[in-house]
């Protein structure tokens, strides 16, 4: 005989309860009845319920006091609840359970699954029992119901001494928690700016769309377009004026599109259009001339005419591609190559192929080339105006390609980052520099800005941050070199604002931050003002129309003069002639930099010109 202790205090003495007291009559009555009300001494009245165990001669019998059901434990709780013998059969439930049956509970007491479970909508809520039955724990179980709601059934196996002595079931009500979560994923799958689709959900409705497209034999055209003076006017009016013209020209485009095509934002002022079920190619030039006259209608800000532009890059499927990344890619290098070419519209075509099949060539390579040894660093020393005295270097990555030769990072530095191994470079020049830092402190070298050129990506993680820390750690801190950080100007015009919280925590390390090719982009100035920039590097373009072009005499003076009013120091780089470093000089500019300077060396070649420099010049001064 087996009893839990809760059956014990009911009863007191359970030996002597079935041989001689209440329960002497319990198991001849269990013979012809399997449910039944008793009355015991002191006790109340009793619920009792019999169940046969399995595999086994003897009799599991469940008591319950009857009592007031709304003072019962399950009944406080709201969620339907319900306790079954291991054959199914209802032994007890709450009232919730009740009302989720529609049936009185005392109904229900006693029902065999079958029963209990028959009805529609119902059949689910006993599925599982077997498994749990037979492994011991089972996962919650997920049921519809014709009313349209969903449940979520928890069941607990309770044994003793080995023996399965009943399931309890628990049931919570998760439709409005699915309709929340459906709609927050809408949410989350559309640009808040716009109300547009997403990027990552425009990807997923591209695959699917392809498949469509394959399936019934059309066409499908992909166009990439961004706004060419938005940069612009955001920088010139504010975001607000900026975010009201962005929905303003989603508006625009999704009224020219047809209702079967797909239009979302990508990012910053780029928007891409699918178009579906094209019988031609042709049919996408017929898209970009209706967005083109959609255009000529100037927009409005504060009241005032505001004329806007598109570039747009166009890959097709199956002519161009035959699976979404790849005609994503495509279109998006074709987009690339126009606004570096000029022009307003560009459709894929063979010479870009062969651009992609470098890219993909060169992204295969990269993969391992840390690892086999084919980068390495070179030097180029960086001087004030006046030649006195050196300041720092720049450090240049150079890829040795196999079959290629000597790449610079104008030619795989965008490789690496689409494909994901821009921290891993970024990286591993640092553990480089590093190395010929340490021989440099050997031969006397020290007390100069070292420039190292990063991605906006590397900001991402934690790599970079944790890399410098680990190379000015090893250095003895920021006394013996100064790290300068340089972004381009592109970068940090798409994405400074972005990123200011982790360039200013580079700034709290010690490290200084610079902008490469400055000038280069209109409206930048916003950027000054709001980073921690030390360093504005004037774009070689310019420095080489110096004595040939006013207009760029025009632009380096001025970029010359907002570096001493915002106290930024200026950098020129690509200096080459001597009519221009004394331009520059006369200009008051901070540094310079390039051939007329020094050629980039490597490291060994870089002590001996430090040293034939420090003889020279009579001295670097700190």
């Amino acid at each position: 005989m087996g009893f839990n202790p809760a059956f014990a205090d009911l009863v007191e003495d359970p030996q002597h309860f079935f041989t001689q007291g209440a329960g002497s009559h319990w198991l001849a009555k269990c013979q012809d009845s399997h449910f039944w009300r008793d009355a015991l001494p002191g006790k109340g009245l009793m619920r009792v319920h019999v169940s046969h165990l399995p595999d086994s001669k003897a009799f599991l019998f469940f008591v319950q006091p009857v009592v007031d059901l709304h003072g019962s434990v399950l009944d406080l709780l709201a969620h339907p609840i319900f306790i079954q013998c291991p054959d199914g059969s209802l032994l007890a439930s709450n009232n919730s359970f009740a009302n989720f049956m529609g049936s009185e509970r005392s109904a229900l007491i006693g029902l065999e699954a079958s029963r209990l479970f028959g009805g529609d909508g119902q059949q689910g809520i006993d599925s599982g029992r077997e498994q749990l039955l037979k492994e011991g724990t089972l996962e919650p179980i997920k049921v519809s119901r014709p009313d349209g709601k969903i449940w979520w059934i928890q069941k607990r196996l309770i044994t003793q001494n080995d023996q399965h002595l009943a399931i309890i079931s628990e049931m919570w009500d998760i439709t409005r928690q699915l309709q929340m979560e459906a709609e927050l994923s809408a949410m989350q799958s559309a640009d808040k700016l716009t109300g547009l689709m997403s990027r990552d959900e425009f990807l997923h409705q591209l695959d699917e769309q392809l498949h469509v497209a394959k399936r019934i034999q059309m066409k499908l055209g992909l166009m990439l377009l961004d706004l060419k003076s938005f940069q612009q006017i955001n920088d010139d009016f504010g975001h607000q004026v900026g975010d009201s013209l962005l929905r303003a020209v989603a508006q625009r485009i999704q009224q020219t599109l047809r209702e079967t095509d797909i239009l979302a934002r990508q990012e910053g002022d780029r928007f891409a259009i699918m178009a579906v079920h094209l019988k031609n190619s042709e049919a996408m030039a017929q898209v970009h001339h209706k967005l083109a006259l959609a255009f000529e209608q100037p927009f409005e800000i504060d009241g005032k005419p505001v004329p806007m532009g598109f570039r747009a890059g166009v890959a097709i499927y199956p002519d161009d591609a035959d699976n979404a990344n790849s005609l994503f890619n495509n279109a998006e290098l074709t987009l690339h190559q126009l606004k570096r070419d000029g022009g307003d519209v560009r459709f894929y075509d063979e010479r870009i192929d062969a651009m992609v099949r470098l890219t993909r060539e060169l992204g295969k390579d990269l993969r391992g080339a840390t690892e086999r040894g084919e980068f390495f660093l070179r030097y180029q020393p960086i001087v004030s105006a006046y030649g006195n005295k050196l300041l720092g270097v720049e450090t240049l990555v150079r890829w040795e390609h196999p079959q290629h030769g000597t790449l610079v990072p104008q030619e795989f530095v965008y490789i690496a980052e689409h494909v994901g191994l821009i921290n891993e470079l970024g990286e591993h020049v640092l553990a480089m520099l590093t190395r010929d830092l340490h021989q440099w402190l050997d031969y006397g070298v020290y007390n100069l800005c070292l420039t190292v050129n990063i991605s906006p990506q590397q900001l991402k993680g934690q790599g970079l941050f944790d890399k410098t820390r680990e190379l000015l750690a090893q250095l003895g801190g920021a006394d013996q070199f100064t790290l300068e950080l340089e972004l381009n100007e592109a970068a940090i015009h798409n994405d400074g604002q972005r990123y200011a919280q982790q360039l200013h925590e580079l700034k709290k390390m010690g490290l200084r931050l610079s902008i490469d090719e400055f000038g280069s982009i209109n409206g930048a100035l916003n950027n000054l003002t709001k980073l921690p920039i030390d360093t504005i590097k004037i774009d070689r373009h310019f420095i080489a129309k110096l004595g040939k072009d006013p207009d760029a005499e025009t632009l380096v003076k001025a970029i010359l003069r907002l570096g001493k009013d915002l106290g930024i120091r200026t950098s020129a780089v690509g200096v080459e002639e001597l009519d221009q470093l004394n331009f520059l000089r006369n200009e008051h500019c901070d540094q310079v930099q390039g051939f007329a300077v020094s050629e980039p060396m490597g490291s060994e070649d870089f002590i001996t010109w430090y040293h034939n420099f420090n003889l020279v010049r009579g001295g670097i001064q700190p």
